[in-house]
């Protein structure tokens, strides 16, 4: 009885350790941040503790050209490098073996590289090279081998040509507040190609808010690397007033306009959304970037208007266009349902506790209270009353009215499914050609079949033909034979 339990016991055992290994397992997948177990030195700084202190805010600029180095014994599978300023194409050495790879090709701020990727293993040691003047870090972060973990943001290319929607935000935060729920929604839970586009950078003013940016859009699930607009950040209540103000900054309209032209045509959306036409609470850049947006309609799809971009990138006739708080064809977007894509949380929650959040210059404003509330109370996005977010109008549609209204991608087809269904139709004519070409194939055949069939029975016709006229020449042959046989017994008679 003892033995039957022990066995039992040792069976059970045995289960829980098979089911906990995977797990076990799947979390040493995730890579590790190993910064502190490196050695970093570097050429060009006079100090590099400022890379590895966790503050974004401590960048240093190096000297004309820059090396780093990161060592660490049991190898460095990933970096993750925060640029203070775009920098552009450097060098990653592997120092184990001298062979050496090209990284920043995107000019990404914030940038991964999977080492183990680039060079078969986990090298020891590593060197970037910045060899095209002074480089502007902030971060370096070192990772174990394994998927990146959460913190470090993965991105990839911005959606050039195959955008779904493009968002045209003018600030850094605008995104998670006028537009509050639309990220989450699309590009986290429905997986619609989602580009950003923002009018300015901020950086006039300060440098920390293109990170908050970048890592605004990350915590709601977009990875398609957004545009920064280099246009300067100001605030005149103004259409005209902007306008002029730019221009007294250099930036013609002419200019404000062609950049608006040349992204519609880059990213060529199935969808574009703008800011309300008074600029939501009246800010003068939200009512020109939406004029601009507006204006573009009769623009983008013109081969004479701006040339440079028809000419780069093609010509695109936007097939639908939403405004924030439009009043014709109005639509209201249901930002507050829980979906399992977002963990069970509402679209809205993801930006009000994720998004938002990364805007932390901007969380002494008043709409961190219009967010949120005075006492937290606003859970959902309709409880917001003044700029609600939910509500846009359909400016413009090519592919008809909207029904349901409550949708921005209704009567559009995504550029994935326009894919898989050409991939569907490419493989269908794949496979009818086949199929002719089987059917052609059976049709030789046959006719091989046929033609050989005639060639036996002409074959076997002329055999018979042979034998019945050698049979005809036997018997003419026998009764020639007979008459001869016959008159010589005459004769013989006869005699």
């Amino acid at each position: 009885m003892r033995s039957y339990r022990r066995i039992c016991v040792f069976f059970i055992c045995l289960c829980i350790l098979l089911a906990w290994l995977p797990a076990v397992q799947a979390e040493e997948a995730v890579g590790r941040d190993i910064t502190a177990d490196c050695t970093v030195t570097a050429e060009g700084y006079s100090k590099v503790g400022f890379l590895t202190d966790g503050d974004i805010d401590s960048y240093r600029t190096s000297s004309e050209q820059a090396q780093i180095t990161l060592e660490n014994a049991d190898g460095i599978g990933g970096l993750y490098l925060m640029f203070d300023l775009e920098y552009g194409v450097y060098t990653i050495r592997n120092n184990d073996i001298g062979t050496t790879a090209k990284a920043g090709e995107y000019n990404f701020l914030h940038e991964y590289i999977d080492l183990k990727a680039l060079f078969g293993v986990c090298p020891k040691s590593v060197t970037l090279e910045f060899h095209n003047g002074s480089v502007r870090l902030s971060e370096i972060y070192a990772l174990s081998d394994g998927t990146p973990p959460d913190f470090v943001q993965t991105w990839g290319q911005p959606l050039d040509g195959k955008a779904d929607i493009v968002l045209f935000s003018t600030h850094g935060d605008d995104d998670q507040l006028f537009f509050a729920g639309l990220m989450p929604l699309y590009a986290k839970a429905r997986n619609v190609a989602l580009q950003v586009v923002y009018m300015t950078d901020h950086r006039n003013i300060t440098k920390v808010r293109t990170h908050e940016m970048l890592n605004g859009l990350w915590a709601v699930g977009v990875t398609a690397y957004p545009v920064f607009g280099d246009f300067k950040d100001f605030r005149i209540d103004d259409l005209e007033g902007t306008y002029q103000e730019y221009e007294r900054q250099g930036r013609s309209r002419e200019e404000l306009q062609g950049f608006v032209v040349e992204q519609v045509r880059r990213f060529r959306p199935q969808v574009a959304i703008g800011h309300d036409l008074n600029g939501e609470y009246g800010h003068g850049m939200h009512m020109v970037y939406a004029d601009l947006l507006v204006k573009s309609l009769e623009l983008t799809a013109d081969p004479t208007a701006f040339p440079e971009s028809a000419q780069k990138y093609g010509l695109w006739d936007i097939p639908k266009l939403y405004l924030h708080l439009y009043k014709g064809n109005p639509i209201v977007l249901d930002y507050d349902t829980p979906m399992d894509e977002l963990g069970g949380m509402t679209p809205f929650e993801v930006t009000q506790k994720y998004g938002f959040p990364c805007h932390k210059s901007q969380q002494w404003t008043d709409f961190t209270q219009w967010l949120n509330g005075y006492n937290n109370e606003i859970k959902k996005a309709s409880q917001i009353y003044s700029n609600n977010p939910t509500k846009f109008g359909l400016y413009r549609s090519t592919v008809g009215e909207d029904r349901l209204k409550n949708d921005f991608m209704e009567n559009i087809v995504t550029y994935a499914e326009q894919e898989r269904l050409e991939q569907e139709r490419l493989e269908q004519e794949r496979l009818e050609q086949g199929r002719l070409e089987q059917e052609r194939l059976e049709a030789d055949l046959e006719a091989k079949r046929l033609e050989q069939e005639q060639l036996e029975q002409a074959l076997k016709t002329k055999k018979q033909y042979t034998l019945l006229i050698s049979g005809g020449v036997l018997v003419f042959l026998l009764a020639v034979a007979f008459v001869f046989v016959i008159r010589a017994a005459k004769r013989r008679q006869a005699k």
